[in-house]
Formats: C-alpha cells, structure tokens, sequence
C-alpha cells in the first residue's frame, strides 16, 4: 500500500515510507547477582537479564473506501489505482481518544475527520501522514549457572516476554469510510500481524522455561 493516489503528481506523494520509525529506544541489562547464604551451589551462578523496548508508532496508509476519483463511482480502473486518500476536515481531532478502551469496536481513527473528496479529484491527506499505536515492552530472565565440571555446567532460565503484560496493537484498518463512525478497527496484536502468534514481538506475556548444558 501507500501508493501513488495520482500518478501524474508525485510532488504529492511526499512522505514518510511505511517502514518509518521515528523514535526507538532499546536498552539491555545484565547483572551477575551476589552470592546468597547456604550451599555454594545454591547460592552462587544468578543472574538478571531484561531488555527494554519503547517505539513510537508507524504510518498509516489511509484509502479511501469509497474513491471518488473518476468520473463517476462506477469507473474502473478508477484513476488513482483504488490508492484514493481523503480530504481531511478542519477542526477534527483524526485519532478517537478512547480507542484503547474497545480498538476492535470503537476504532483508532474517527471517521468525521475525513471527507471524500469531489468527483474527479484527489484527497488532502498527505503520504502516511497519520501513524498508529506506540508499542512498549519489557523482557526478562532469571539464569542460574551450576559447575559440574571444568569445562561443563548446567544452566537453569526462566524467561518471560512481555513481562508486565503490557497491550500492543497492530496497525489499524487503513480503508477508511469517511463520516463514519468505527473507523481503523484494530483487531491484531504485533505478533499476529507478523504470523508469528505468541512468539513475535508485541503479543501477550509468554513465558518459557528452558534448560542447558554447556560444556
């Protein structure tokens, strides 16, 4: 998507990319605990790992469903290829401020922000001009390393992704209806929208146990 609405302008097509990430910071910490009181092989071997991710949102390819840019609602192809944007409309704020509370029934965008354009025309919306949900997340794991030999050892984790449980969400729906109500449902979580549930980045806490032997 975000392809060119009209062909013939791209002065207009001026924007963001769809893979623009404007803000990302990423921090990783490990800590090699203390010796705690009791047994030597108890006590000893812990150790703290966390990464940290903060992300400010990506662009929003916004289409028109309805693309009124040929002559008529029934030209096909129509002249903007179906990539149509909306005219946007002074005064709206473009993102519900509930949206959160119910994304696959509210919507993240609101509809009476946008307008279709005239018959023949092309929509005021810039290129990727409206980004979606920021995405947070904290990953940790506790290790503990047992000697069994020089050159072997046995290693303990417990790792646990999206610790706090923390809800990210995909990209809204980018066909947009405008003066509608419930506009740009989200109904997927980052991992889903990668096809990679439970195990990609942004899905609910998982947790994973895990044993080792080096040597």
């Amino acid at each position: 998507v975000a392809l060119p609405q009209d062909s013939n302008n791209l002065a207009a097509e001026h924007g963001p990319s769809n893979f623009d990430t404007r803000h990302r910071f990423t921090a990783a910490f490990t800590y090699d605990l203390p010796r705690f009181g009791g047994p030597k092989r108890l006590g000893e071997g812990w150790q703290v790992n966390t990464i940290i991710t903060l992300q400010s949102g990506g662009p929003v390819p916004i289409v028109n469903a309805d693309d009124t840019s040929g002559a008529s609602f029934d030209q096909f192809p129509s002249p903007s290829n179906f990539h149509q944007r909306p005219n946007l409309v002074p005064g709206q704020a473009i993102i519900n401020s509930n949206w959160a509370s119910a994304p696959d029934t509210i919507g993240y965008l609101n509809g009476n922000a946008f307008a279709d354009p005239a018959l023949g025309t092309f929509g005021t919306l810039g290129r990727n001009a409206i980004y979606g949900p920021h995405f947070r997340n904290v990953d940790f794991a506790l290790t503990k390393n047992t000697a069994l030999a020089d050159r072997v050892s046995l290693q303990l984790r417990a790792e646990f992704f999206n610790i706090f449980n923390h809800p990210n969400f995909a990209l809204p729906n980018f066909f947009v209806s405008p003066g509608t109500a419930n506009q740009g449902l989200i109904t997927q979580t980052p991992d889903q929208a990668q096809t990679n549930p439970g195990l990609g980045g942004g899905g609910p806490r998982v947790i994973q146990l895990g044993v080792k032997l080096l040597f």
